[in-house]
């Protein structure tokens, strides 16, 4: 598990509080190295640079991490099953431009206060964001959207489904 995440340490604004922050900068984050690092590390952050291209299945399933950051994570394009399944804390989410594939459950029950941009999907598949609460949801170029993508999700505005 050698040279793809980073360990910083970090402090919060107004607070003595310090915490770990683990970047990852590998192509393909998987759930076997996400338990890796939660378990060596118990990370407060999580943040991704601009080498990730995809996240696998399961990968952030039920974790129990104080964030999920994508600042730099820019050439996403596969967002695999339950990548984000029951994710708490996620942000930065409006930096999926160039995510091309979601794949069912993709964000079922991930819970949000951000904005998700998808300006290049064209298929949403099965409960990609059921019970789901996101801020907004655009997906300006969907054109197949399976029935029950969006059921019981919470959003402000979802525009273009």
């Amino acid at each position: 598990m050698n040279n793809i995440y980073y360990r910083n340490q970090y402090k919060k604004i107004g607070s003595a509080k310090t915490g770990i922050e683990i970047v990852i900068d590998t192509p393909n984050v998987t759930r076997e190295l996400i338990e890796y690092i939660a378990e060596k590390e118990q990370p407060k952050i999580i943040s991704f640079t601009d080498k990730v291209k995809i996240i696998d299945e399961h990968c952030f399933y039920h974790m129990n991490i104080d964030s999920i950051s994508f600042n730099s994570a820019i050439n996403i394009e596969q967002i695999r099953t339950g990548a984000f399944k029951k994710a708490r804390r996620l942000h930065c989410v409006d930096c999926f431009e160039n995510v091309k594939i979601l794949e069912e459950s993709a964000f079922e029950e991930t819970q949000s206060e951000d904005c998700l941009y998808l300006p290049n999907i064209k298929q949403i598949p099965a409960n990609c964001f059921k019970n789901a609460k996101f801020l907004s949801i655009i997906t300006p170029n969907a054109e197949q959207v399976a029935e029950s993508a969006f059921d019981g999700l919470q959003v402000e505005n979802l525009t273009n489904c």
